[in-house]
């Protein structure tokens, strides 16, 4: 009999208690996909702005504390003042400010991100006091600023600045990461013939994504309740290719 396969499921900017956050789809996300270990990639509650807690939030916390599996707690920039709790286990969850492994003969590695911003992004009380507007003009309004920034962002957008951030972390085979809430993969080989593979976990503030590790393979997945489907289009670069298929990888160009 084939020994059980460890799944990792791993989900990022969860942004509980923001107005945007897709509290149910989580519920349901928790309740249908089936692994072993939670990894929290990260700005899973957002204490930055001026959080608003629902019965959809304790019941989300309750859910992940009552798992009775292993869970990893990587702090991001909007739950930063968790950042005494490194190292620690707290109520059986494990906080760090990234998280190692091997799987499959591949080094693994997980950080939330916010570590490789430049420029404004950086100047920490000025961005809190914007994300306290922005919580503000998101509720007043009904806006989704999160969402237009993104799509502000991948219109400026250059690979460069994912190049960069993966010199940073070149010793490890598989790089994941959240914060940006653009979901995608990208997959290379280096000029040692090894196989690199990025990939960013996405958002559950607009794109309800998140990444599954299992049978030696690293997925990105959307999320539709009762029916869990890989991300389409330019997205869709999505697992390890075998070895034989190896100088099959062809770029996925962007669309115009």
């Amino acid at each position: 009999m084939k020994n059980k396969d460890y799944i990792r499921l791993i989900i990022s900017d969860l942004h509980l208690g923001s107005i945007n956050s897709k509290e149910d789809k989580l519920l349901q996300l928790l309740a249908e996909v089936e692994f072993d270990e939670l990894v929290l990639a990260g700005d899973i509650i957002d204490f930055i702005r001026v959080p608003t807690f629902t019965e959809e939030t304790a019941e989300i916390l309750n859910k992940i504390h009552q798992l009775g599996k292993k869970v990893i707690y990587v702090i991001g920039n909007h739950d930063i003042g968790m950042s005494k709790f490194a190292g620690k286990t707290i109520a059986g969850i494990q906080f760090a400010n990234k998280y190692e492994f091997e799987y499959f003969n591949r080094k693994y590695k997980i950080v939330h991100g916010h570590q490789f911003d430049t420029g404004v992004t950086t100047w920490h009380y000025f961005m809190n006091f914007l994300s306290i507007v922005q919580d503000w003009a998101e509720r007043a309004f009904g806006w989704n600023l999160a969402s237009w920034y993104v799509n502000w962002k991948l219109r400026k957008r250059k690979l460069r600045r994912i190049w960069d951030i993966l010199k940073w972390n070149e010793q490890a085979d598989v790089f994941i990461m959240g914060h940006t809430h653009i979901p995608e993969v990208v997959i290379w080989v280096d000029e040692n013939q090894s196989i690199k593979t990025y990939v960013n976990t996405g958002d559950w503030v607009e794109h309800s994504t998140y990444v599954i590790i299992k049978d030696g393979q690293v997925r990105l997945k959307k999320f539709t309740p009762e029916q869990s489907k890989p991300l389409e289009q330019s997205h869709q670069l999505l697992e390890f290719p075998s070895e034989s298929n190896l100088f099959d990888l062809q770029e996925i160009p962007d669309k115009p």
